[in-house]
């Protein structure tokens, strides 16, 4: 089967199982719970990760889920000051790729402000930490939580307010489950 016919056929089922209401609900307002900024890695899906339906989560993914890239904060910012979101949260992951390839000094050339972060987050661990992908990313989740806000006034306004709360979590690859920092 080649990928044109798996995506249509997808759709195909999608169109077929969802509901319709939900479909008409959210095609005139969208009103999500939670801003995620979350790792493009494919296996991980941050509304399967958390059991969200459309129209739940506003989720901006980019490789090693980092805010430095100003489209990056500026999707944050409107689903802070335009959607109101009442949570942004920062999901990072285990085994993840952009991590290890900044360690490794592979990043590829595209990827220069997540490598930069990635660095800066393993700059502020110490022994055996310092080369464990795991420890890195996990590092880079706080980075970019305090970048976010750090960023952003509109962030930080919305924080300060009692608005918005901002978090962190790890996701394991090898059981599922998401521990929240």
């Amino acid at each position: 089967m080649d990928i044109r016919t798996r995506l249509t056929g997808g759709n195909v089922v999608f169109r077929k199982n969802i509901d319709r209401a939900l479909i008409l609900k959210v095609a005139t307002k969208a009103e999500p719970m939670v801003a995620i900024l979350s790792c493009s890695d494919c296996r991980v899906d941050p509304e399967k990760i958390f059991n969200l339906s459309i129209g739940d989560a506003y989720v901006v993914r980019i490789a090693g889920n980092s805010a430095s890239e100003q489209a990056v904060l500026g999707s944050l910012e409107y689903a802070v000051e335009t959607l109101q979101v009442p949570a942004l949260l920062v999901l990072g992951h285990t085994g993840c790729g952009a991590v290890k390839a900044a360690i490794e000094g592979k990043a590829p050339e595209g990827l220069v402000r997540v490598a930069h972060d990635i660095d800066l987050a393993r700059h502020r661990l110490s022994g055996y930490h310092v080369n464990s992908a795991d420890a890195v990313a996990e590092e880079n989740v706080r980075l970019q939580m305090r970048q976010i806000a750090g960023n952003s006034q509109t962030i930080r306004d919305a924080m300060a307010s009692g608005r918005l709360a901002v978090l962190g979590a790890m996701y394991d690859l090898t059981t599922g489950s998401v521990r929240l920092l």
